[in-house]
């Protein structure tokens, strides 16, 4: 049975590819038909365009004759034989020439010899040539208008004739010639095909492909004819392995046989496009046959294999139910088909009481939006599987317990027919629910969970209380460097208070002279001022640095310090540069200290130009992922053995009675509180440098 079964398939298989061959060989003749029908047309109509444009080459040169025969100067050389005119009208021929673009112009006289030549200048053995064997010249002696082509294979220069009889009254007196030769005039061709052109006897001079001129053509190609179904007869030419489709015309009255040769690749091409799509169109059509029959014998055998699924399916059922976890078969509504006996237990219900029910009944799932999503939504194509889930399960008693759930599809691990058959059947479209009572493991989870909680509460109680106890430390240590700088604002404060009584006292005595009692007054007031400086300075020192910050913009802060020491600036005529960037840049802060960092800074960089000349001072801000401010002056600089120390407080280069030291304290301070930092070196200008680093605030943060 087996064995014609075989043959049977195989003979089918041979009777389809002879009707595939037969079906190609017909689609390729009618392709190659019609391609070489479209071909010769294009080839007429090319060729049409080659004579046309051939014929409008030559016809720009008709009227040169005619024009030199009626110039008075030619008339009068060869009416008169004035060997002195000869020069004149070879000069005159020779302007001609070259504005009309032909090869040579010259005059015969009545025996046919040359009195004037546009090439003179080149040709002295010109004149003693005779010109009375030539048709043009007969023609023109005969009263017409010449025309004649001459093809000297020795010297490989064809060339075109034109001629016209000159007459004094009614005497034949010469003739005018143009000599065209034919290299420069079919160069003006546009064609894209190849391009022959022979005379009469058939020597070719003239080609635009791999054809030898001067040779004969017809010996240089295979001709062959081929009957096309529209009746027509092609001419098909062959050389050197090269295939053209020719069409030729014989003008008549230049001697010529024009020939266009277009290039047959195209209906290879074609042939080969309608072969490969006819052949391969027949060999999609028989495999779309062959699955189709392929898909019956596939039907006929899911319908012999049903019995051994339901066999299959109640196996899977015994082995689910003697599994050590909770498992139950829902449908792709939700509904249980199927629970063992571990599922039972768990959920403490009879089998009976929970078939065909929904399983969202035995899963609170309305406050968990994934699970009621998924055991609402079980569409089998679009299915994803859940993998341990926690979620909250109802027995029977309405008691609830926490467990681990999962959805799998439900697959038969059967033969790959039988599977594709399971999955045809919506009875058989079903999920296998696993569940787990983790109330042990959450019972443990919480304890733990209290703990940690606990254990939490106290660590932020502890680093509370020490970040509290920080605080006061640093205040604390503020207030310390208060106490042991006493002496020295006693010292600071004395001198003015000192200086305050004497002058109380000398302006008790000037109250009768107005003019010096104000005087008096306002060096009091001078000093009260300077009182008043030492003390702002400590109790900012001494201020505990701000909570809330806000975005300050560090270019409106530079211009507000500026201000402040405009009129110094001026006085004593520093030079000062400032570097900008054009984007504002902000950073967390407040203005108030920031300007008092920048004035402080200032201010040092002015008193240490006192005594130097010239005075620079250089304010430039460059942001590199954090603000960069660098202040720089051309002082007497930072002795190096108060780098160390500069920044802490009561610490100062000046004089006393000039200040505390207490200003880049208070600077470094700040900066601190701002958490950025400060640097200080040797500037370029010859002093110091002091750079403060400062966090970007960006629109992000």
């Amino acid at each position: 049975m087996s064995t014609l079964l075989m043959m049977h398939r195989l003979l089918m298989a041979l009777v389809f590819l002879v009707f595939t061959l037969l079906f190609t060989w017909q689609v390729v003749n009618i392709t190659r038909d019609l391609t070489l029908q479209r071909l010769h047309q294009q080839g007429s109509d090319e060729l049409l365009k080659v004579i046309t444009e051939l014929r409008s080459a030559l016809g720009q040169y008709r009227y040169l004759p005619f024009l030199i025969s009626q110039n008075v100067s030619v008339k009068e050389l060869l009416a008169f034989s004035k060997s002195e005119k000869s020069a004149e009208v070879s000069l005159y021929l020779e302007q001609t020439n070259l504005v009309a673009g032909s090869s040579s112009l010259f005059l015969l006289n009545t025996e046919g010899r040359a009195l004037a030549y546009s090439h003179w200048r080149d040709e002295d053995d010109f004149f003693q040539r005779s010109h009375n064997d030539q048709a043009y010249f007969q023609q023109a002696q005969s009263g017409h208008r010449g025309r004649q082509f001459s093809l000297n294979v020795a010297t490989k220069r064809p060339a075109y004739f034109l001629s016209s009889p000159i007459y004094d009254g009614t005497r034949f007196i010469g003739a005018a010639v143009v000599r065209i030769e034919l290299q420069n005039l079919v160069k003006k061709l546009r064609s894209v095909e190849t391009v022959l052109i022979a005379d009469n006897n058939g020597t070719l001079f003239f080609s635009t492909g791999s054809f030898q001129r001067f040779e004969n053509l017809q010996a240089q190609a295979r001709v062959s004819s081929h009957d096309l179904s529209n009746g027509v007869t092609t001419a098909l030419w062959e050389k050197d392995n090269h295939h053209w489709l020719a069409r030729s015309v014989s003008l008549d009255d230049l001697a010529w046989e024009v020939t266009v040769l277009n290039d047959t690749d195209v209906v290879n091409k074609n042939v080969r496009n309608a072969t490969l799509f006819s052949f391969g169109g027949c060999i999609a059509f028989g495999l779309l046959m062959l699955l189709f029959r392929e898909r019956q014998l596939k039907l006929r055998s899911q319908n012999e294999t049903r019995q051994a699924l339901a066999r299959n399916e109640a196996q899977q059922k015994a082995i689910i139910n003697h599994a050590q976890v909770g498992l139950l078969l829902i449908d792709s509504q939700g509904l249980i088909r199927f629970a063992n006996k571990m599922a039972l237990q768990q959920f403490a219900v009879l089998m009976k009481l929970i078939l065909n029910r929904p399983i969202a009944e035995l899963v609170v799932a309305e406050g968990d939006p994934l699970v009621n999503r998924l055991l609402t939504n079980l569409d089998w194509d679009a299915f994803s599987p859940l993998i341990g889930y926690e979620s909250v399960g109802v027995r029977g008693d309405g008691t609830e317990f926490p467990l681990m759930i999962s959805v799998r599809k439900m697959l038969p691990e059967i033969s790959p027919t039988l599977k594709e058959l399971a999955l045809e059947k919506d009875e058989s479209r079903q999920f296998l629910v696993t569940v787990i009572d983790i109330s042990r493991r959450k019972g443990l989870e919480m304890e733990l969970k209290r703990a940690n909680n606990s254990l939490e509460t106290k660590v932020e109680e502890r680093t509370k209380a020490l970040s509290e106890a920080q605080n006061e430390l640093i205040q604390a240590g503020k207030m310390a460097a208060l106490g042991r700088m006493s002496t020295a604002v006693v010292h600071e404060l004395n001198q003015p208070l000192t200086a305050i009584r004497n002058y109380v006292a000398i302006c008790k005595q000037l109250l009768n002279k107005p003019e010096m009692l104000t005087e008096n007054l306002t060096e009091i007031d001078l000093l009260t001022q300077h009182m008043a400086q030492i003390t702002s300075q400590l109790k900012t020192y001494a201020y505990k640095k701000p909570e809330d910050k806000q975005p300050v913009s560090i270019q409106m802060v530079i211009e507000h310090s500026l201000l402040l020491f405009k009129k110094r600036i001026a006085d004593e005529q520093v030079e000062l540069t400032t570097r900008l960037p054009e984007k504002v840049l902000y950073v967390l802060g407040d203005n108030a200290r920031l300007e008092q960092v920048m004035v402080n800074l200032i201010n040092n960089g002015l008193d240490a130009m006192r005594a130097q000349s010239p005075r620079q001072l250089s304010i430039e801000v460059v942001c590199k992922e954090k603000v960069l401010i660098t202040i720089s002056d051309s002082g007497t600089g930072i002795a190096e053995e108060l780098l160390d120390s500069l920044f802490d407080p009561f610490v100062t280069s000046k004089k006393i009675g000039d200040g505390l030291g207490l200003g880049l304290a208070i600077v470094k301070s700040i900066i601190r509180d701002l958490e950025g930092d400060i640097v200080v070196g040797q500037s370029q200008l010859g002093g110091a440098s002091f750079t403060v680093i400062l966090p970007l605030f960006s629109e992000e943060h």
